[in-house]
């Protein structure tokens, strides 16, 4: 299993989130999320190393445990991709936009959704 950039093992973190009740009701829980995130991990040969959930956090700021936990385990090294069902479970559009220029910025990271922003 070798990296995007053809340099070691491609290694994923996995990343999920719901803000709210009504998003775990119409198909973003947690667990729906994570299913989709583990069969997408597996086709693609990425190496999980950790599942990451932030249950019941907006997505307006970027400060919440979960995704402290993403950060820190991007800046310790080792991991390719961190991967999410939707890029809006990353942050919304302004926050996201802040963790990507983040990411570039040396990170040795990339973060990717497994579908298309709706």
């Amino acid at each position: 299993m070798l990296s995007t950039n053809g340099h070691g093992p491609k290694r994923a973190v996995l990343y999920v989130r719901v803000s709210t009740d009504e998003q775990a009701r119409s198909g973003y829980s947690l667990a729906q999320q994570l299913e989709a995130l583990r069969d997408y991990a597996a086709r693609e040969g990425y190496e999980v190393l950790e599942e990451v959930a932030d249950p019941g956090q907006s997505g307006a700021s970027l400060e919440r445990p979960g995704m402290d936990r993403v950060r820190d385990l991007v800046a310790a090294g080792g991991v390719s991709v961190v991967l999410a069902q939707d890029r809006d479970r990353f942050a919304r559009e302004p926050a996201y936009l802040s963790l990507a220029g983040r990411v570039r910025r040396g990170r040795y990271c990339s973060a990717s959704a497994q579908r298309p922003r709706r």
